[in-house]
């Protein structure tokens, strides 16, 4: 098949990002022509075919909006046997809602902020390009929508009435091969001393680009509560506003605590290095990074508004809190996981947990639904 994906931006850091590289270099492995239409890259996987997508300069609604409508005109000028976009775009084939419903994360912030302020969300002009875009995909402007998680699928139905036939639940796949536990003790402490992380730390990680979305605030305000442990170390990947978050940690008194990394080559190591994952998110359809971390025999802690909330089993796997701002309820069951009796129980089980979702099963499930709709469009 010759097949057309596209992506706005397209990197490799980001559990998102990750998710399409591999799929990327999944189907140019087994000999389709993969072409990738973006308006900006970085070091795309090799035997994929780079369209570059000309946007208009200026805010971000004209930039979601011209790329949503030249990606539209180039795609379906290229007689692709599919079209397959991870962004929000006009009448692709396949549209996967991997950012999720922007109604349910608009309505979603504004519960958990209650702020005046947000019930003015909708009158900003990107949030509106994003709502007309999403309405249009899910009200019959593609053939097939895939959703990540029953929490975005059924959102999906609740805020658009979508035929519940045009809505597929594939959830992402992990590179079993990159995310896996320490080989040994001693490559684990390796790996920490690499971090400046010491054999009595305990250190907890938190990943995600975009901090007021993932909750960093509340993770920093629950180690603000934690007195009782000594040598707790919290390690930040990813994108955000660091000059708030320091500040946070400052009035905190955890700076010296904290560490922000940005964003890294390597997650696996320090996920790896690590003694528990946690992202106290506010909206997530389904974190890539959790099921990361899962792979690297972490134990998570999120929320029940992150999808991958549906493949975790309590005190197993981790513990789903129900609201982030229980900062009270996250800084107790960070304590429970940080003993090192529990995180050696919890590795096995985290691990035995990510391996139902390898990378290769979720191809072979991309392919299935690619072969259906191309079969459906020539019938």
């Amino acid at each position: 098949m010759r097949i057309a994906l596209i992506r706005q931006r397209y990197a490799r850091s980001g559990g998102a990002e990750r998710y399409l590289a591999q799929l990327l270099a999944a189907l140019a492995g087994t000999g389709h022509g993969v072409h990738l239409f973006a308006s900006r890259w970085t070091d795309p996987p090799p035997g994929v075919i780079l369209h570059r997508v000309p946007i208009l300069p200026g805010p971000a609604f004209l930039r979601v909006l011209s790329f949503a409508w030249v990606a539209h005109r180039m795609t379906r000028r290229g007689g692709f046997d599919l079209i397959h976009s991870f962004d929000r775009t006009i009448r692709p084939d396949i549209y996967r809602a991997g950012d999720g419903c922007h109604r349910a994360w608009l309505d979603r912030r504004r519960m958990v902020e209650a702020s005046p302020l947000r019930a003015l969300d909708r009158l900003n002009p990107l949030h509106q390009s994003l709502l007309w875009l999403e309405r249009h995909l899910f009200r019959g402007g593609c053939r097939r929508i895939i959703a990540n998680s029953r929490m975005v699928r059924e959102e999906i139905l609740r805020y658009y009435g979508t035929p519940e036939t045009a809505i597929q639940v594939i959830y992402t796949g992990v590179d079993l091969g990159r995310f896996h536990p320490p080989r040994s003790r001693a490559v684990r402490a390796a790996l920490r001393e690499e971090r400046g992380a010491g054999p009595d730390d305990r250190v907890v990680l938190f990943a995600g680009s975009g901090f007021e979305r993932k909750g960093l605030r509340f993770l920093l305000e629950a180690v603000g509560r934690m007195r009782g442990i000594r040598h707790l170390r919290v390690w930040v990947l990813g994108k955000g506003n660091v000059r708030r978050a320091r500040s946070q940690a400052v009035r905190l008194g955890i700076a010296d605590r904290v560490l922000f990394a940005g964003p890294v080559a390597d997650p696996e190591g320090w996920m790896a290095a690590a003694d528990l994952f946690v992202l106290p998110t506010i909206y997530d359809p389904f974190s890539n990074a959790c099921l990361e971390a899962m792979a690297c025999g972490l134990p998570v802690i999120t929320t029940a508004a992150n999808g991958v909330a549906e493949v975790m089993e309590e005190w197993r796997t981790g513990s789903v809190i129900a609201d982030p701002r229980d900062v009270q309820g996250l800084a107790d069951r960070m304590e429970a996981y940080l003993h090192p009796a529990q995180r050696e129980e919890r590795a096995a089980d985290a691990r035995a947990a990510a391996e139902a979702f390898p990378a290769e099963g979720h191809l072979k499930q991309m392919l299935a639904v690619y072969e259906a709709v191309v079969r459906g469009a020539g019938a």
